[in-house]
């Protein structure tokens, strides 16, 4: 509970980023390649459809690190289609543009915490 009270408050300190409501933000970590980054979303599909903008094109290349316990069954790495396995993810056919479109502004809010971690 203090991690995620300090990641909010975090999330509330940098510039433009506006900490999620209720201040339970979790830390996600990604990467692809030799890169990570950190990103604070109040659940997984927010801090997921953040992560897929976030690498655009190259989104086939994310790989899901933290927490273990929520994204250690969710990997679109390597998968045969990426709009598919992100449907399945978010809940079926059409369902991650739906999110996108239902859910602008947290998913705008969780993109402006991502960092990159060193």
């Amino acid at each position: 509970m203090k991690e995620r009270q300090e990641a909010a408050g975090k999330a509330q300190s940098r510039e433009g980023a506006e900490p999620p409501k209720g201040g339970t933000a979790m830390k996600f970590k990604y990467g692809a390649m030799s890169s990570l980054y950190s990103i604070e979303a109040e659940n997984k599909l927010t801090a997921y459809a953040a992560m897929v903008l976030h690498f655009r094109r190259s989104a086939h290349m994310i790989a899901l690190y933290e927490p273990e316990e929520i994204v250690k069954n969710d990997s679109w790495l390597f998968a045969e289609s990426l709009t598919k396995r992100l449907d399945e993810i978010f809940g079926g056919e059409g369902s991650f543009d739906k999110y996108l479109e239902e859910h602008v502004e947290e998913i705008r809010n969780a993109y402006k915490t991502i960092e990159q971690e060193l």
